[in-house]
């Protein structure tokens, strides 16, 4: 599979965004041309990953994003970017696609000379743990219950729609198994004692088995990870076992 990644050029790049929303999330979640336009042209950042052809560049993915003030200290300027949407179409998932699309946001978040990006995303969604933690280095410490309130698109109806917030700090480094910013922000050894958090390696699956089991697994996620987080731990890392994913969280010594 051949593409490359840009940002958007025009009206048909944004309205080829809303139809691969609607592709991915099979219902009426759609961010519309008009604020994609808006959130691009007064600071955002808006990119595609497209696939060549004769007719025009196909988009098969995108990422946009906002400025935004924030109160984690370490943040250049006392700003982030926001990461607010992104997706990759479901015959183009799991080839790397959505892996690259962050990493061209990272890049262009850093020519605006910030270094976090935050976002937000299911805690039970294994796919996206893998992402987000295991692959990009994000950590979270912050839950948010029902975060978008009663959604009705395929992927999130019939449950709350709580979500982590995770932080992507772009200038973080790792030497001798220690995890440090530039500033002394954010130290943790990988060695140190730590707490482990099992969900679904199939949220989608077990909820369209079992819409109880769902809502169980919902309820009990949010009350460990509060607890965690209250006192003091942050999600590090995030691995797939055979039938199931498994956070790590340690507590920040910075």
């Amino acid at each position: 599979m051949s593409y490359f990644i840009r940002p958007f050029r025009d009206i048909s790049d944004h309205e080829q965004c809303v139809a691969i929303q609607a592709a991915v999330w099979g219902g009426p979640f759609v961010v519309p041309v008009n604020m994609t336009v808006t959130l691009q042209r007064h600071g955002g950042i808006a990119l595609g990953a497209f696939e060549p052809s004769p007719d025009g560049d196909r988009m098969i993915g995108f990422v946009i994003g906002f400025l935004s003030p924030t109160h984690h200290p370490g943040a250049h300027r006392g700003l982030s970017h926001h990461s607010h949407i992104a997706a990759v179409l479901p015959d183009r998932q799991g080839r790397g696609v959505g892996e690259a699309l962050k990493r061209a946001q990272a890049e262009a978040v850093r020519a605006q000379g910030l270094n976090l990006i935050t976002w937000t995303y299911d805690p039970l969604e294994a796919k996206n743990a893998r992402l987000n933690i295991g692959k990009l280095g994000c950590i979270c410490r912050t839950y948010i219950r029902n975060a978008y309130g009663d959604m009705r698109d395929a992927l999130n109806a019939g449950l709350p729609s709580d979500r982590f917030e995770v932080e992507w700090w772009l200038d973080r480094a790792v030497v001798d198994g220690e995890h440090r910013m530039a500033n002394g922000h954010l130290v943790f050894k990988a060695d140190q004692p730590a707490l482990r958090i099992a969900i679904p390696r199939d949220f989608q699956a077990l909820k369209r088995a079992d819409g109880q089991a769902a809502l169980r697994w919902r309820m009990e996620i949010r009350a460990r990870f509060e607890e965690a987080f209250a006192q003091g731990y942050a999600v590090v890392d995030f691995a797939l076992e055979a039938e199931r994913g498994v956070y790590t969280l340690v507590r920040l010594s910075g």
